[in-house]
């Protein structure tokens, strides 16, 4: 059915499937003969893919998603909700790209999708018995096994028996979930040094009016002084930089006469402006998190102070961060 649920994880997303993906989704499904003989085939004609999306569009209590990575945007799988009725529905139609990462996160969002937002209260999946690698996934998740049902499947001429398994609420946020959810940080971790490289914590910027005030504040927490003070004018700021053992790098920040940079910030009652990332390849960080849904505020330029090129960006959720190339 046409549906407008979108789930983010860490490092992959759920979106609807669009007639556009007719020619993704054949390339998925056709991807490895071998690993795919327990799904039916389909024909690789684009125009019968997307007429089999528009009878889809038709039916209710069916959500078909493509599984997008949001380090590149890209397509990565396919996962599917489907049959939905008196709160249970089956998940499949799981198809993950054979060098993708993205299995774990997909089942994560896909009961994220079916619990948040369909508002169902299980799912169940029916897995080929003689499927034995997906058959152990679902077990090793902490899905629960119900029943085996004889002669379930006719595949390409072949008939097989179906595990189902299932989880309601409580055993996926009890059980599966945090499961699923620290592995996928692990795997975005890996997909982000993948994409761009080193990406590490430098500093926290602090809107300023008085920098021998809040130092004077900031001494009492063991901060000193680590750097001159700073001004740059690209940027409309002077800067000083403090540090403390154990505690994060501090930049205070206030304008330069005449301009506005962290006014805006102070005014609107708030003291902390930036968390400062150092990348190895500034290009391809920035790219990535304009693809991650973050907005450009101050495009690429010069530093004064780090003598690289910098930027910042506003994420989704409202908060900046600047990169500093190294």
């Amino acid at each position: 059915m046409k549906h407008k649920i979108t789930v983010e994880g860490f490092g992959y997303r759920l979106r609807p499937v669009k007639k556009s993906d007719a020619a993704f989704i054949i390339a998925v499904r056709l991807e490895d003969a071998e690993r795919n003989k327990f799904i039916h085939t389909i024909s690789p004609d684009v125009s019968k893919q997307e007429e089999w999306i528009e009878n889809y569009f038709l039916r209710e209590g069916d959500y078909y998603f493509i599984v997008e990575n949001r380090v590149t945007g890209e397509g990565e799988g396919l996962i599917g909700v489907y049959d939905a009725k008196d709160g249970k529905a089956e998940w499949g139609r799981w198809v993950i790209k054979k060098d993708s990462l993205a299995a774990v996160e997909s089942v994560d969002l896909a009961y994220r999708a079916a619990f948040e937002k369909i508002g169902l209260n299980e799912l169940y999946c029916r897995t080929v018995q003689d499927n034995a690698d997906v058959v152990s996934f679902h077990e090793s998740i902490g899905e629960k096994t119900r029943r085996v049902i004889e002669n379930a499947f006719e595949i390409n001429g072949n008939t097989y028996n179906a595990v189902e398994q299932y989880a309601d609420k409580e055993i996926f946020y009890g059980e599966i979930h945090p499961l699923l959810e620290r592995k996928a940080a692990l795997i975005f971790k890996r997909n982000m040094k993948l994409a761009i490289g080193d990406f590490e914590f430098h500093h926290i910027g602090v809107a300023s009016r008085d920098f021998e005030k809040d130092l004077a504040a900031f001494t009492f927490l063991g901060y000193t002084r680590s750097s001159a003070v700073f001004e740059d004018e690209e940027q409309g700021i002077r800067g000083l930089f403090l540090e403390a053992k154990g505690q994060p790098r501090l930049e205070l920040l206030s304008d330069l006469e005449g301009r506005a940079t962290v006014s805006p910030i102070l005014e609107a009652g708030n003291k902390m402006y930036h968390f400062g990332y150092c990348v190895s390849d500034i290009e391809k960080a920035l790219d990535v998190f304009i693809k991650g849904k973050a907005k450009v505020v101050s495009p690429l330029k010069p530093s004064t102070y780090f003598g690289k090129r910098i930027c910042f960006l506003l994420l989704p959720n409202l908060y900046m961060i600047e990169l500093i190339e190294k």
